[in-house]
């Protein structure tokens, strides 16, 4: 029997996990709140477009999946009436219903193993573990602990019970899988012995077809891609190329994606050189890394960052912050990219070097393109499949 069941709400990179399993014939059971399709497959018609724009193709066959779509849509509808909840705790009540009806199903399926993931997954190892299976925790963040210390989040009426969840779901596990050495060492930083923790660093792939980076005339490409937020560095960024302006140093600086701080979009705006662009398809988005010089995530932290990953898998290198799990990517590759300490000092001194000899951006990009090989979707799978293989014997 396949012994391996994946459970997630949303979908993350679940799939690739879930991918990896049926891979290797391990794959029980796929549920996820977004669905996957296979190639040829269609969706129901009455889909909302935006639910759509998540979908990913996956060759893992229907009768292996469950799409349970309320979850997804409960989402939508509580961004839409106003219920007096904080947005981020009614996710967190979302995904604790989906680990409610995850848990319920556990007993009708009796896997060996089950991959539930970080805030929904505490009622599904409770039933786990009562039938007998070994739980496997995919974590996609920092330990909480660590969290809340370098985020400075105001707490909220729920957040005690989503931290008891969370440190009741790291006692259940047999195994915690995180993004990135950085992440693993978080949770050893709050007790969680090593010998239970597995960094899986994640992926990307370059879609077939994308026009390659071309040599130009003109200042340096730099580009962000994320949300517009503290957490990712928006205002270093900003004031970092505010000074290379006033030193007259020539720069082209683009900024991707939604915007989580209004006040820090106004920034960008009256930053000389730069300009924003909304959220834009992934085909897209990859568009604009393989013609970008470098990538920018100096984040001030990041349990992993997938955009280091994608414009690697162009060729574009990047800088990111000591405090960014991917650079990992960087430190496996020495070339690929520069790791920087977090704030305005670091990251101007890094960016005034390139912006004035970028024929280190142009040497990177060979690197570059190496972590991305090494650092692929089917390098993940090849890796996640390996562990799970030793996992369920």
């Amino acid at each position: 029997m396949t012994p391996v069941l994946v459970t997630h709400p949303g979908l993350q990179h679940s799939h690739q996990l879930a991918l990896a399993l049926y891979e290797r014939s391990l794959l029980q059971s796929f549920w996820s709140g977004v669905p996957v399709v296979a190639e040829g497959e269609t969706l129901p018609w009455w889909l909302p477009a935006g639910y759509r724009s998540k979908v990913r193709t996956v060759d893992i066959p229907r009768a292996l999946r469950r799409h349970p779509a309320r979850f997804q849509l409960a989402l939508r509808m509580s961004n839409r009436v106003n219920l007096g909840i904080p947005a981020s705790d009614m996710v967190h009540r979302v995904f604790h219903w989906f680990d409610h009806w995850a848990a319920r199903q556990i007993r009708q399926f009796k896997p060996k193993v089950v991959v539930a993931y970080e805030n929904a997954a505490f009622h599904t190892f409770q039933a786990a573990k009562a039938i007998g299976a070994r739980c496997v925790l995919d974590a996609a963040a920092f330990h909480h602990q660590t969290a809340a210390r370098l985020l400075g989040t105001p707490a909220t009426p729920y957040t005690p019970e989503i931290n008891r969840r969370k440190d009741e779901e790291i006692r259940l596990a047999d195994l915690i899988l995180t993004c990135s050495p950085l992440a693993a060492e978080s949770y050893i930083a709050n007790g969680v012995p090593g010998d239970r923790l597995r960094p899986m660093m994640l992926g990307a792939e370059r879609p077939p077809g994308l026009p390659g980076w071309q040599a130009h005339d003109g200042p340096p490409r730099f580009v962000f891609a994320g949300a517009l937020s503290r957490l990712k560095s928006i205002d270093s960024i900003v004031a970092a190329f505010r000074r290379l302006h006033a030193e007259g140093i020539a720069y082209d600086l683009e900024f991707v994606g939604g915007v989580a701080d209004a006040e820090l979009l106004r920034s960008v705006l009256a930053t000389p050189h730069a300009r924003h662009t909304p959220n834009v398809p992934q085909s897209e988005l990859f568009s604009i890394l393989a013609r970008a010089d470098c990538l920018l995530l100096p984040s001030r932290f990041d349990s992993f960052g997938m955009v280091v990953a994608e414009a690697m898998a162009c060729g574009t290198p990047a800088v990111v912050s000591t405090n960014t799990g991917a650079k990992a990517m960087i430190e496996a590759f020495p070339g690929s990219g520069w790791i920087v300490e977090p704030g305005v000092e670091s990251l101007h001194a890094q960016l005034r070097q390139l912006a004035q000899r970028p024929e280190q951006l142009h040497a990177a990009r060979s690197m570059a393109r190496q972590s991305g090989d090494a650092f692929s979707w089917a390098s993940y799978r090849q890796r996640a499949g390996e562990l799970f293989e030793e996992f369920v014997q």
